[in-house]
């Protein structure tokens, strides 16, 4: 049998005026509240002026782009979805089942068009769906059928081969977009340093509570490690309490993470996608290791706290990297990127059973660790600033 023809968007860049009939219709037949948009159309302008002798002359170029979800082959949004909520039809449409949505964001932080968009008021993500009831009854979308210079259109049977990089769009070949594009006699300059793009791509994050889960996590994996390293000199009791800290840090972690979620009824889906998801696997890796912490403080078990926990520990710290290892996201996906991200939330917990050994030893020895152990913990809270901020900077 067959497979139905894979429909495609087509975008002529040299004729579209800026109008935004396709934007506006889009809202409108998806019901789409106000700052919530599936088809944004950008202006992008660059050039200068330069000097010849005693005149100024310009050298300034705009034209329109119109963009959507473009059903990408390889759409990176259903690869990281974690409940697996994301997916692809069988024609080559990427929809979004909203029932099983936890509203992470995972798919908007991945998809280099900044298709999927929040929808606050049921906390789930959303996403352009190609009007796929319009479609099955052989009408066009609504955003074709509003376009009144035809810059807008779409057709099916997406051609085999892959679409020419035209800038200042990201690379085709990392998701294969259904776009059939037809590029502006100026795209060519849009690589300059000084580009403008209005509006910029949506890239907001609800961090905060990332940066808390990160960073209590990356804290308990260290403090286990730096347990299994001084726990023979540490008194009994600051043994224990670190052990017993190393379970608390982790399930406050998770507890804080599932604020990030716009529907954290849907938690129990999380683990859905561990075929490609990092987010599923940093999940699991996460439960495995507080359960090691907390078998670690029943039993006191030598095996366990000196070696399982730290190793699981460390297979976490790998996971949680991964997740932010997107070949859609540059600006995170370098090695130096994700070890500063790592270590600077191990190493205060590493440290920190070193503080009550070398309070022993005097006043000032205990106050030199406090304070390392102060700027370690001040570093990572800004290492994780920056690298969220360098995200929410980044350009298309």
């Amino acid at each position: 049998m067959t497979a139905p023809s894979r429909p495609a968007f087509r975008v002529d860049t040299s004729v579209c005026s800026g109008c935004k009939a396709c934007q506006i219709a889009c809202q409108d037949r998806n019901g789409l509240e106000a700052g919530r948009l599936w088809r944004r159309v950008y202006e992008v302008a660059g050039g200068d002026w330069h000097s010849e002798g005693a005149a100024w002359r310009p050298d300034i170029f705009a034209y329109n782009l119109s963009l959507s979800c473009n059903h990408c082959e390889a759409p990176i949004c259903a690869e990281v979805c974690p409940s697996g909520a994301m997916h692809t039809r069988e024609d080559g449409l990427v929809l979004l089942n909203e029932d099983a949505c936890l509203g992470c964001g995972y798919c908007g932080w991945a998809c280099p068009y900044g298709a999927p968009q929040l929808r606050a008021d049921a906390g789930v993500m959303s996403k352009c769906t190609f009007c796929v009831e319009d479609l099955d009854e052989g009408r066009a979308p609504a955003c074709v059928s509003a376009c009144p210079v035809r810059a807008l259109d779409f057709e099916s049977g997406m051609p085999q081969e892959a679409p020419p990089r035209i800038d200042p769009l990201p690379d085709p070949e990392l998701t294969r977009p259904a776009l059939v594009l037809k590029a502006h006699a100026d795209a060519g300059r849009a690589h300059d340093r000084d580009l403008d793009i209005e509006p910029g791509l949506p890239h907001g994050l609800r961090e905060w509570s990332l940066v808390l889960f990160t960073l209590l996590v990356q804290m308990a994996v260290g403090l286990s490690v730096g347990l299994g390293l001084v726990r023979p000199w540490l008194g009994p009791v600051a043994g224990t309490a670190g052990q017993i800290l190393v379970p608390s840090l982790t399930l406050v972690a998770m507890a804080v993470s599932a604020l990030h979620l716009g529907r954290p009824r849907n938690m129990i889906r999380a683990v859905a996608n561990l075929r490609w998801s990092w987010l599923s696997r940093e999940i699991l890796l996460a439960v495995g290791f507080l359960g090691l912490g907390l078998w670690a403080v029943v039993t006191d078990a030598v095996l366990v706290r000196q070696w399982l926990l730290p190793v699981s520990g460390v297979g976490l710290l790998v996971g949680m990297s991964r997740v932010y290892m997107l070949r859609t996201v540059p600006v995170w996906n370098r090695v130096r990127t994700q070890v500063g991200f790592g270590v600077t939330g191990f190493l205060p917990g590493l440290i920190l059973p070193a503080v009550p050994l070398l309070m022993e030893k005097g006043a000032v020895a205990g106050w030199a660790a406090s304070s390392v152990w102060t700027v370690g913990l001040g570093l990572a809270i800004w290492q994780r600033s920056r690298f969220y901020g360098a995200y929410v900077r980044r350009g298309v």
